[in-house]
């Protein structure tokens, strides 16, 4: 077994424990998501998937901000979940942000970066950002970022061979539509 092996590993239990936290909504899902972008920054880098690595960056980040928005919400019932639906303009600035996104992005990662697949790169990192925003926010909307994020990160992964990673992804995905219905019955309307 090879160290990017057990990177790779590692970074997948830990990505499992942040879903399971997240469909939870877990108050510890924050401090998990603190650490694990580390290990998919470094298979980000060695994948090309130069995206991915400015996800994880911002959701180092983002997640200290969520634990503290988290946190600061719910008072003395950490625990306790807030979940709603996303308001029409919110929702239409989900839609113009990743619209505005993805054509700079892809643009960054072809001409500086030279990425090998700028484009799908730059959806997945448009709807990762988002989604993230909308987490912190506690929206069920989060949950279509995360479906078409993960379809398209666990294609990268497979094509370039990190099959633990493109299975980690291929695991999300399945657990991105099983958090969207629970969320779904968690929200409050």
């Amino acid at each position: 077994m090879t160290p990017t092996d057990v990177i790779e590993l590692v970074g997948a239990a830990l990505g499992i424990l942040y879903v399971i936290l997240e469909m939870r909504a877990s108050m510890w899902l924050w401090p998990v998501g603190v650490v694990m972008p580390f290990f998919y920054i470094y298979l980000s880098w060695e994948s090309a998937v130069y995206g991915n690595i400015l996800v994880n960056v911002y959701y180092i980040l983002a997640c200290l901000v969520g634990w503290w928005m988290w946190h600061k919400r719910r008072g003395e019932a950490p625990e306790t979940p807030q979940i709603t639906w996303a308001s029409r303009p919110a929702r239409a600035l989900t839609v113009g942000g990743t619209l505005v996104l993805v054509p700079l992005l892809a643009y960054a990662f072809e001409a500086f970066m030279e990425s090998p697949f700028p484009l799908w790169d730059a959806v997945a990192t448009s709807v990762s950002l988002i989604g993230m925003v909308l987490l912190a926010k506690e929206y069920v909307e989060t949950w279509y970022c995360w479906l078409i994020a993960n379809v398209i990160y666990c294609a990268l992964y497979f094509y370039q061979g990190y099959t633990v990673t493109g299975v980690f992804y291929a695991f999300y995905t399945g657990v991105a539509v099983w958090g969207l219905l629970r969320w779904i019955r968690l929200a409050r309307v």
